[in-house]
């Protein structure tokens, strides 16, 4: 739980002072509150004191403390939130100070963080009317309404579009070579889907991986590939996979006690969990040439991160989907959220800049080349902005624009309006359409992944307890049954996530457990807030959860069971390592949502755009979620990770040279 200390009138007033001067309110027609009216504030009549309201945020609780007056609001302190650090620290900043100052619930959109600004409305509206007044006559006051200045124009050597991970390391990768540099961001804070990931990227590293045991069944698992035949793969992966099996055949013919992994299993491991057949019957998998730049070039992307300020854990993680243990995750800020802070403070300690709540709106294109953005700052200001050598998409997927999902989907079939989901509110596709309008071709359109261990009721990735490694993930169904082997690829634990009753399930842990998913949350605060319950006995938790005791401690005893013996008879699970055995115990209500889309703009190694035709795009680049052809129809946990920094090192780099 984040407690943030009493924010006094003046230092809220400095801070918002300070954020307008480097963000610009955003206006979203859908949710801009109500024109201001010219009507005067009467006097109040307020009962002096300090109240507290409540209302519901993104993920969590928005709890604030406001101070009144006979005349009105005197100070504001947000006294308790579960809101993501960074993202949502604009509506923290901005509300608070803008009530304060106009003695209005009445402002500019925050973009990026509506909800949270809309939770912290509700919260103070709940405390004007206990004080006595009038909550709907404060929202129709004359509130903070920005109005747009005059146009701005700019010149740099490389533009980046999108403040993600992809986008923060292109710019920092432009920087290294020597360029200027303009990120414009939509939203009001830097970090995009990177801030909302845990963070963990997948990069081989088998020296550092030998310091690690090998749990049970992994050694099963590198036979199944052992025992595959090569021409079983195509053309293009076939010499890659028989040099895998060459590895393969001295690891198990010697010492299997260490955690065995090379590049060509990363390939390998990309490209077989991530072919799938369309609903249309078409098949896809990985293009061979974008998979094996994006294992091969993972490491020294690790090392160059180093390089740039992040630092790692010693633990090599798994997240869910991974489908192997070779996952880098950053040490000093939770989950994504170091890459932002270390990355865009490098943007401004180099003479560049990033500019927040400015929105790109199409390419410049002179003579079949691109040459700039043009771009809208949240207040309606217009932005052009030339670049003397390149431009870079990086401005994420669409997994946010659920109708755009339903439109291009291949793979599902039957995804619901109301879908919940894990993305950034600014996910909405916006690279993909400036692409199309410069004649940019598609790959891998039709396929959306979904996260199965999502929030039930948000969709949020991290909320309840998420053990590091999906080794100790235990799903049972509302009838107290395991339905899947839960280290299985992500579409196949949301396939069978969907078809249980309700289509939901539950994640069971023990008090061993509980401390590993320590990594993420904190047990007692996701109890307190409602989201995991919590037992001394495994028949308490069953009845917590409306399950019958005795099929739950069954399921759990042969579960142990299975960890005793490397193999589970029900799911033909093979990877285990923690039992179910030490109270409390805890269960985790989970359901699959809307996570990342695979889709996107054709590139080439080089993150060239390619047109339909495949010829390089002059001027523009691309990378992270916003192009397609790495992860075909199902992408690896901590994948994404490693994508949007391969790839955006790459981009800022071409870009800056003009390459």
């Amino acid at each position: 739980m984040k407690r943030l200390i009493a924010i006094s009138m003046v230092l809220l007033l400095a801070l918002s002072l300070a954020a307008c001067q480097r963000e610009t309110p955003a206006p979203a027609p859908q949710e801009t509150a109500p024109a201001p009216q010219a009507t005067p504030v009467p006097a109040a009549g307020l009962t002096p004191g300090t109240y507290q309201g409540t209302a519901t945020g993104r993920n969590g609780m928005v709890v604030v403390d406001v101070t009144f007056d006979e005349n009105g609001i005197t100070a504001i302190s947000v006294a308790e939130h579960e809101e993501s650090s960074i993202i949502s620290d604009p509506a923290f900043e901005r509300v608070p100070a803008n009530i304060m100052e106009y003695q209005s619930l009445q402002m500019d959109t925050v973009t990026g963080a509506t909800i949270t600004q809309y939770a912290i409305i509700s919260a103070v509206a709940d405390c004007v009317a206990e004080a006595g007044g009038d909550p709907a006559e404060w929202r129709q006051r004359a509130g903070q309404h920005k109005q747009a200045g005059a146009d701005v124009e700019k010149t740099a050597d490389v533009i980046v579009v999108g403040g993600g991970g992809a986008g923060l390391a292109a710019a920092v990768s432009a920087i290294d070579e020597g360029a200027k540099v303009i990120l414009i961001e939509k939203t009001a804070a830097l970090g995009g889907n990177t801030m909302l990931s845990g963070g963990v990227l997948n990069a081989a590293e088998p020296e550092w991986q030998k310091g690690h045991p090998a749990d049970a069944g992994e050694a099963e698992t590198l036979q199944m590939f052992m025992d595959m035949d090569a021409n079983a793969f195509p053309e293009e992966y076939r010499a890659t996979f028989k040099t895998l099996q060459g590895q393969l055949k001295e690891y198990l013919a010697t010492d299997r006690s260490y955690l065995f992994d090379s590049p060509e299993l990363h390939i390998i491991n990309t490209y077989y969990y991530g072919a799938r057949k369309g609903l249309d019957g078409t098949e896809i998998y990985g293009i061979f040439d974008l998979v094996q730049s994006m294992c091969l070039n993972a490491l020294d992307t690790v090392n160059w991160l180093s390089e740039k300020g992040i630092s790692w854990q010693p633990t090599v993680s798994q997240p869910v989907g991974a489908m192997w243990r070779r996952g880098h995750t950053p040490a000093d800020y939770p989950k994504g959220q170091e890459y932002a802070v270390k990355l865009g403070r490098l943007i401004l300690d180099s003479g560049n800049e990033y500019m927040l709540e400015t929105a790109a709106k199409s390419l410049i294109i002179e003579d079949g080349k691109v040459i700039g953005v043009n771009a809208t700052q949240a207040d309606g200001t217009k932005v052009t902005l030339k670049a003397g050598k390149g431009v870079v998409l990086a401005t994420g997927g669409f997994g946010s624009n659920t109708k755009m999902v339903q439109e291009y989907d291949n793979y599902w079939g039957d995804i619901p309006d109301n879908a919940k989901t894990t993305n950034a509110s600014g996910s909405t596709g916006d690279g993909i359409a400036m692409g199309l309008e410069a004649g940019a071709g598609l790959v891998g359109m039709g396929y959306a992944q979904m996260m199965p261990t999502s929030d039930l009721k948000t969709g949020d990735l991290f909320t309840g307890l998420i053990p590091r490694f999906a080794a100790n993930y235990i799903f049972i169904n509302n009838e107290g049954r395991r339905f899947v082997d839960e280290v299985s690829p992500r579409d196949t634990l949301a396939i069978e996530a969907f078809k249980q009753p309700d289509g939901m399930f539950y994640m069971i842990a023990d008090a061993d457990i509980a401390e590993e998913a320590k990594w993420l949350t904190d047990p007692e605060v996701e109890v307190k807030n409602g989201r995991v319950h919590r037992a001394d006995t495994l028949e308490e938790l069953a009845r917590l959860i409306d399950i019958d005791p005795a099929v739950l401690v069954e399921e759990m005893e042969k579960y142990n069971s299975y960890v005793d013996g490397a193999k589970d008879e029900d799911t033909g699970k093979t990877n285990f390592n923690l039992k179910v055995d030490t109270a409390p115990y805890y269960a985790t209500p989970r359901a699959p949502a809307i996570h990342h889309t695979m889709g996107g703009l054709n590139i080439d190694t080089g993150t060239h755009v390619l047109s339909e035709s495949g010829e390089i795009i002059p001027g523009l680049y691309a990378a992270g979620e916003v192009t397609g052809g790495f992860h075909a129809g199902n992408r690896l946990g901590g994948n994404a990770i490693a994508d949007i920094f391969v790839n955006g090192k790459i981009a800022g780099g071409n870009a800056a040279k003009g390459a």
